[in-house]
């Protein structure tokens, strides 16, 4: 089997046996690649073995089918370069954390490279650790998802009949449609819902303050939701803390 290099994140994990692990890795160069982490647990007399950690990132080694399509790996080494600790310390933080962790996974395709999604995810973890604003970050990140994934939706005219939606003006908006619908089509649509203009003039931007971050979580969530069939789980704990 085929061996490859990368960085790392780990986005989800799974005890497999008393030593060791599946894990969903988001990779730089790869995409999410899911890997049997054979004995990872396994501890000797000079160290004790806990496993790889949800959000950890390192440099990774591993094993795929000669194909190099998706299905479960082996990895091979894992080297540990930040486990991002200061999570631990801040729920607000570590949910953030989390759900950004829990969309990557359900958003991206498996072995489907996204390098800037991987630079992005690193750049929030660490800003997060370092003590900026977590739902400020975690709407910046959404805004990078949607747009990695090719899913950023239109908010500069209405999508029925192309009129331009001006600055700092409330908006109707349409996870179904795609973006903004104007006044005069919003009768047309039956999913929708309001959102104020400094909230879209934020998302326009990609300038999250202290008053436009919680609608735009709010509505970037929405829009991730509607995607999937269903809110991502973490989103309740965030969409609690907004509240």
């Amino acid at each position: 089997m085929p061996v490859m290099k990368d960085e790392a994140v780990a986005l989800r994990r799974i005890d497999y046996s008393e030593t060791s692990q599946v894990l969903l890795f988001l990779t730089r160069g790869h995409g999410p690649r899911r890997l049997l982490a054979k004995g990872i647990k396994r501890g000797t007399k000079q160290k004790f073995a806990t496993g790889i950690d949800l959000l950890e990132h390192g440099r990774v080694v591993f094993a795929v089918r000669a194909s190099g399509e998706s299905g479960l790996g082996n990895l091979t080494e894992w080297r540990q370069i930040d486990l991002y600790t200061g999570l631990r310390s801040d729920l607000h933080r570590l949910y953030a954390a989390q759900y950004a962790a829990e969309v990557t996974a359900a958003m991206v395709e498996e072995a489907d490279p996204h390098p800037e999604l991987f630079d992005a995810l690193v750049g929030f973890l660490k800003a997060l650790v370092s003590g900026g604003e977590p739902l400020g970050l975690l709407a910046d990140y959404q805004a990078t998802l949607l747009a990695s994934t090719g899913l950023w939706p239109d908010l500069t005219r209405c999508l029925l009949c192309n009129r331009p939606a001006p600055p700092g003006r409330a908006g109707y908006f349409s996870a179904t449609q795609g973006g903004l619908i104007c006044r005069d089509c919003i009768n047309r649509v039956a999913e929708k819902c309001k959102v104020s203009g400094l909230v879209l003039d934020a998302l326009r931007r990609r300038a999250f303050s202290l008053e436009s971050a919680p609608g735009a979580f709010e509505l970037l969530d929405y829009t991730i939701a509607h995607m999937l069939g269903r809110r991502p789980g973490l989103s309740r704990f965030i969409r609690g803390q907004v509240r």
